[in-house]
This record gives C-alpha cells, structure tokens and sequence, in this order.
C-alpha cells in the first residue's frame, strides 16, 4: 500500500488547525484567501498604474520634446532664410552690376564718346606717376605709375566710369555695402565712392593681385559666379567686414576685371543677436571654417570669454574659449546636410543644439537652448502624475484595509458567497493586465467587494481614457504635420514654378523659345500631364496653339491646331469672355472640347491671358484626375498666366522695337550715303594727299590711284567707314619689301575711324554753320522791313537787302496777281 502525498493540508492536519471545525477552518481559510485575494489584487494594480504611468510619462516626454526640436528647427530654417536673404540680395546686385558693366562694353563704341567723361582730359599724373582723376567726382579713378594710358583702356574707363549713373543709387538703397569697385586686367581701378584713392594706396598698386579679384578670375571661378571672401575687422572701423566679387566679361566672352564690394556684417550681427528662444536660449553665427561671425553676450559668457578678448572674425578656440565642451565642438563639427538638432552639455547644462546652414555662402547659424526651459511642460505633467499615484495608491491602500476588516466580519456569515465574486474580479484584474482595457467588474453586491470592483472599474477606465487620449493627441498632431508638410512642399513648388518662369521671361525675348518653357515648367511643377498656351489671331477669330508639353500636344502643334474664339471647348469661352473657368470633370462640362490626342484627360482648367484691356490667348492645363485643382493651384496658376501675358506683351514690344531701330538705322545710314556723295561734288575735292612735302589736295589730275604708280612701293587701302556707311577710303604707300605688322594695320584701321568721325563732325559744323547765317541774314532782313510802316518802303528794303546779298543781281518785285496772257 502506497502512502499519500505530503501536503500543505496534511501538515496543517497534524497541527492545531487541525482540531478546529469545519466552520473556522472555511473562516480562517476565506480570511487568508480573501486577505490574498486583495494584497495580490492591490500590489498588481499598484503595478500595473506604476508602469503605464512610466509608459504615459516616457510617451509624453518624447513628445514634448518632439515639439520643442520641432519648434528649434522651425525657428532656425525661419531665421536662416532671413539671413540668406539678405546675402542674396548682395549677390544679386553685385551680378547685376556685372551684367550692366558688361552690357556697357558691349555697347563700347556707342557710350565711348566722351561726353560724359573723358578720360584723355580728366586723368593726370601725380608726382608719384601714377594717375588720378578729381575728388569732385563721384568715383576714384586710380591707375599705377607703370601703367599707360592706351587708346583701348581710355575707351573702357569712358565707358565704364558711366557706371556712375547707376552705383550710387545701389549704396544709397543699400546702407550695408561700404564701398563698389572695379579692377580690371591693366591694372586700373574705379572706386565708389570717391576717397581719393591715389592719395591712400602706393604709386605701383596692382588690384590684380588682390585676393578678392584672384578669387574672381575665370582661371579660379570658371562658372563665373559670385565669390565670398572670409570676413575680416574694416580698418575704417565699419567692424566686420566681407567682400563679394564676380568676374566682367565682354560682348566676346573675354575677361575684362573683377566687379566688387565691402559689405559690413553689422546688421547680420544685430539679427542674431536678437534671436531669443525660451529665456536664456540665443544664436549665433560661424562661417565654414568656424569664424565667428555674431555672438551675442550670453555666449560670450557661456564660453568664457569676453568681446575684448575675442573678436568677431576669430576662429573658435576651445582652447582660449574654455567653455565650449567637447559635445558642442563635436556638433559644430559635424555640418552633416542642412539642418541638424541634438543635445550637447554646455558647463554642465544640457542644452538643446541646432544647426542651419545658410546656402548662399555656406554659413553656419547654431542656436542653444537649455533643455529645462522647453520641457516644463513635461515636468510639470510628470509631477501632476506622481502626485495623483501617490494618491491613489493612499487610498488604495486605506480600501483594501477597510475591505479587509469588512470581509473578516462578513466571512462568518457569507465566507461561502464571497469566494465566487473575488474570483470575478481575478479574471477581470488578469484582463486588464493584458493590456484589455475594455473589461469591467460586475458589480452584484454593494458591499466591499462591489466597491473594489467599483474602484477597480474606476480605475481601468482612467486609466484606458488617459491612453486613448495620449494617442488621439499624438494622432492629430501627427496628421496636422503631415498636411501643413504636404501643404508646404506643394506651396514651394509652385514658387519655385513661378520663380523658374520669371527667370526664363527675364532671359528669353523671343516667344518661340519661352512659351513651350513656360509650358515644360508648369507642367514638371505642378504634375499636370498637358500644358498648352492658346494665343488668339490677328483676326481675333481662332485660338492658336503655340506651345505644348504633351506628346499629344506636339501632335496638335504640327498640325496647327485652332480653336474658333466663343464656339470651341473651354479655351474657346476662355479666349471670349476673358474670365478663367474650372471643369472639375470634363464629363459634366458642356464647353468641354473632346480632342482626341489628349483622351486621358479628366478635369482641365483655363486661364485668360490678359494684355491691358485686350485678351491675346489663355493658358490651358489638363489632368489626368478627376478634381486635380485646389484653390492654391488656381491662385498660382492666374499668377502665373499674368506673367505670361506680360512677357508675350514685352516680346511683341521687343520684336517692334527691333524692327523700329533697324528702320531708323537704315534711314540714318541712307542719310550719311547721300550726303557724302553729294559732298565732293560740292566741294569739289576728291581728297588729301600727304607727302614729305606737305599736303596737297586732290582732283582730277591728282588722282588718289596715282598714289600706286611708284612700282618700288605699294599701297594699303583702309575704308574709311561711318555707321555702317563707307564714306572714303585712306591709303597708305609703303615700301614694297616693308613687313607690316598687326599692330601697325590696327593703328591704320584706328586712325581710319577716327577720320570718320571727325569728317563727320566737320561736316555737321559747317552745315550748322551755314543754317545759323542763313538764319542771321533772314532774320536781319526780316528786322529792316519790319522798322517800316509803308508798303513802297517795304519792297523797295527787300530788294535791296536781296541785291547786297546777291552780289548786286537785279531784284524785281510785281504787286497784283498774275493775269493770263493769250
């Protein structure tokens, strides 16, 4: 016979328990279990609040600190494009200028006629030899002593010493640039504004060799860009100072200088500087090789140094700034990408670090932040939490002690009954450890054990609306970001639209070229799978297509696609009224025009083009969806077509203008071709010759062919040209053997054109000459009759006056009308 197991009850049997009856041992028994019961229920319970507690908290402190990186890097990318801005605008006009400077010797023979300014008259040499012009005018024009002053070069500094008409207005608008100049490849300078510069720099100056024009110069900037210099302290105390330069190039392409200007950092210090971020939180400043560009005094502080002991333009130096730590030197550093958001400890404070670059000269905005002051919010919560857990766990606890004493007095009347509802709320305490927090005590009885199902219930429903509101909360905010996101990027797309069609109507005349562009631009920005651009006829009678983007679209452009104004499809109520229309779906629309080359389209949307009162065409765009078109697409979009009508207006005016100046250019050269012509007849003189002995005129016996009769010579013929018109030919006789040389053919060519002109302008003095006494005579005969009063004195001044004036010819003077003669 086997014995039987050990168990706990056979132990107890063998103590005095097991002497007790039956009923004290069901009370005992359900004290111990109840007692179980409610210690393992509250200490799970406990549990269980403690770590979603720790879950909500963790949840809620990563998402404070969500915001707060949010925030930062809102604020820096803000800040950052308004520092960006502002180089921008720089770079712009010093490539402005550039272009101005290059248009202007490009039209170097036209400006080059010395009445601005002459430089022959208005240079002179200092002592020193180098060359200087007066302080009285705008700019200072500087050439070293080695230097002389060509032909070529005194025609570039005519031209370009015009540039006066438009640099001071770019100082006078831009109170930040300190100073423009150009230094070309001779070694000459023009300074705005005028500082006397030949007085300041030495006598063998060479602005060739200046950092900022070897930066410049196509061997070292081949794309021809706008180049940056590192920043530096002004001598003239303007503080910090950074000089922008772009290379000058002519009608040829060939390097001509180096355009430049000093602009002071002041302002770009006092923006960052009133950067503030929570209390203690500001920004600074460093350009690519960690110079500081702007610190505010609390950074100084914060870094242990001084603005006596460290100046702007200095590089970052742990070892002189003792309090940046090696956390912020390493996040400095690393300069991954355009933005970037950590943590560094900064004299044993966590701060918050944010970085972002400044494009346009790879400049570095950082700001510090300390953690504690954005994430109160999560403190606070964190303690509002601890303090309602320290709560309920109280009155947990005062609960499971008054539930205990009542369960020990109800057990001795109902021990049996309280076993089924304990085990109830086990079950119900096990679901709701399993993360279900839908489940609830049944409430039976209102005795304690219902009320610690009541506080149980209570307590999981707290705790299952603290969640969902946590993730209702996280959810929204997640979805509000995506959309102002999705909302961004589409926005900064379609600038980017309008800014790319801006720049194509600012480089682009002939609409040819621009309008299928505008079309390839819009369509790539915004998605859309058609783009065509609608421009009325003469006749205002059809709709032309003049440019597509879409292979049907190209379809329709070879076969001259039109659409009849007022009758034809969308385009064709569009090209009429003059009012844009929107067919969400084509399908609904009566004006749609069903074209067979573009079957995908489901929503097509048309823009008037509009010049003043006039209508010229309409911008037509399709998609591909039903609907495709937002308020913000429809915004843009008529923008856009106001840019597009504009620039199709300046094309037509530029295409008028052209062939307007070609008419007045074909006049005035049919002028001087006439006149000069007519002049030797008058004159009666075929030219000059000069010879050893003088100069001897010639006609029909000294004949400008006689010059080639000397066979131990021969004879370079050079026209003589005036605008476009040859007006004479110079003929030069030089030995037959004699080699002549390019620099002595372009000295000829130069003297011939020089000819040109001056002939020119004598022939217009004498001309004016003989006007004005044509004029005096008239008017002194005028003067005589008009002293009398009587018709015989009159006539017989008049015929004086001619007879003097004619060389004592006979005047006669009938009065009366002529009768007719048989």
């Amino acid at each position: 016979m086997t014995n039987p197991p050990v168990t706990l009850f056979s132990l107890l049997e063998r103590t005095p328990f097991g002497r007790l009856n039956l009923r004290a041992k069901l009370i005992i028994g359900n004290l111990l279990v109840t007692f179980a019961a409610i210690v393992g229920m509250g200490y799970y319970v406990y549990y269980r609040t403690q770590e979603s507690n720790a879950i909500l908290t963790s949840r809620l402190e990563s998402s404070v600190r969500n915001k707060a990186e949010e925030k930062l890097s809102t604020t820096s990318k803000e800040q950052s494009a308004l520092l960006n801005k502002f180089f921008e605008s720089m770079g712009a006009n010093i490539s402005m200028l550039s272009k101005v400077e290059k248009n202007m010797l490009t039209e170097g023979p036209r400006l080059n006629t010395g009445t601005y300014w002459d430089s022959r008259f208005s240079l002179s040499r200092l002592p020193s030899g180098s060359w200087d012009n007066s302080n009285t005018e705008t700019s200072s024009v500087f050439m070293p002593a080695n230097t002389e002053l060509t032909d070529e070069l005194a025609a570039n500094l005519n031209v370009l010493k015009q540039t006066e008409l438009i640099v001071p207005s770019i100082l006078q608008d831009n109170p930040d640039i300190i100073a423009i100049y150009f230094g070309g490849v001779t070694r000459e300078t023009i300074y705005f504004p005028n500082i006397d510069l030949a007085n300041i720099v030495p006598p063998d100056f060479d602005v060739t060799g200046r950092p900022w024009f070897v930066a410049a110069k196509p061997e070292n900037n081949p794309e021809g860009k706008v180049v940056w210099s590192t920043p530096y302290q002004d001598a003239a105390l303007n503080g910090l100072v950074i000089t922008t330069s772009i290379p000058v190039f002519d009608a040829a392409d060939r390097f001509q200088g180096v355009s430049a200007m000093d602009i002071q950092l002041n302002r770009i210090t006092n923006l960052v500087s009133a950067i503030h971020i929570g209390d203690s939180g500001y920004a600074f400043l460093i350009d690519r090789d960690n110079r500081l560009i702007a610190l505010p005094e609390s950074g100084y502080k914060d870094f242990g140094v001084t603005s006596e002991t460290v100046h702007l333009g200095e590089i970052l130096d742990p070892t002189i700034m003792t309090g940046i730590s090696s956390s912020l030197m390493d996040a400095i550093n690393q300069k991954s990408g355009e933005n970037l958001v950590t943590t560094v400890n900064i004299n044993g404070v966590e701060r918050f670090f944010v970085y972002q670059q400044i494009p346009e000269l790879q400049y570095s905005l950082v700001i510090l932040v300390p953690s504690a002051e954005l994430l109160t919010e999560s403190s606070t919560v964190k303690a509002q939490i601890s303090e309602e857990t320290k709560n309920i766990v109280t009155t947990s606890l005062l609960l499971v002690l008054l539930i205990l004493g009542l369960a020990s007095a109800a057990t001795l009347v109902v021990g049996n009954e309280l076993t089924a509802p304990l085990k109830s709320l086990t079950a119900v305490a096990n679901d709701i450890s399993k993360g279900n927090y839908n489940a609830k005590a049944e409430v039976i009885n209102r005795d304690e054990i219902g009320t610690l199902a009541e506080t149980l219930n209570l307590m999981t429903g707290a705790i299952k609306e603290s969640v969902n509101t946590l993730e209702q909360r996280v959810a929204e905010r997640t979805t509000e970001l995506k959309t102002e996101l999705e909302k961004g990027a589409r926005r900064g797309k379609q600038f980017e639209a309008i800014t790319r069609v801006a720049k194509a109507i600012s480089a682009t005349q002939d609409l040819d070229n621009l309008l299928p562009q505008i079309s390839r631009v819009v369509s790539e920005q915004f998605n859309f799978y058609h783009v065509g651009i609608f421009l009325n006829d003469p006749g205002n009678i059809f709709a032309v297509l003049s440019a597509a983007n879409s292979p049907g679209g190209l379809n329709m452009l070879a076969r001259g696609h039109q659409l009849k104004i007022g009758e034809q499809g969308i385009v064709g109520f569009v090209t009429q009224t003059g009012k844009p229309r929107i067919a969400l779906d084509v399908e609904e629309d009566t004006n749609y025009f069903n074209n067979p080359d573009l079957p995908m389209t489901r929503s097509e949307m048309a823009l008037p083009l509009v010049s003043g009162s006039q209508i010229i065409g309409a911008l037509d765009i399709q998609s591909q969806e039903v609907g495709a078109f937002s308020d913000d697409d429809f915004e843009t979009l008529s923008a856009l077509a106001d840019q597009v009508s504009l620039a199709i207006q300046n094309a037509r005016l530029y295409e008028q203008t052209k062939l307007t100046l070609a008419e007045s250019d074909s006049i005035q050269r049919q002028y001087i071709r006439e006149t000069w012509n007519k002049l030797p007849k008058e004159e009666k003189l075929k030219g000059f010759r000069f010879t050893g002995t003088g100069v001897i005129p010639l006609d029909d016996q000294i004949s400008s062919h006689t010059l080639a009769d000397n066979p131990d010579k021969r004879e370079i013929s050079v026209p003589v040209i005036l605008r476009g018109e040859t007006i004479g030919t110079l003929a030069v006789q030089v030995p037959k053997d004699e080699h002549v040389t390019t620099d002595q053919m372009d000295l000829i060519k130069a003297v011939a054109e020089r000819v040109a002109l001056s002939a020119e302008n004598a022939r217009l003095f004498e001309e004016t000459t003989r006007r004005a006494e044509r004029e005096r005579i008239i008017s002194d005969i005028a003067t005589k009759i008009g002293t009398s009063v009587r018709t015989e004195s009159i006539l017989r001044t008049t015929a004086t006056e001619l007879s003097h004036l004619l060389d004592g010819a006979e005047i006669f003077i009938k009065l009366g009308a002529n009768d007719e003669e048989s």
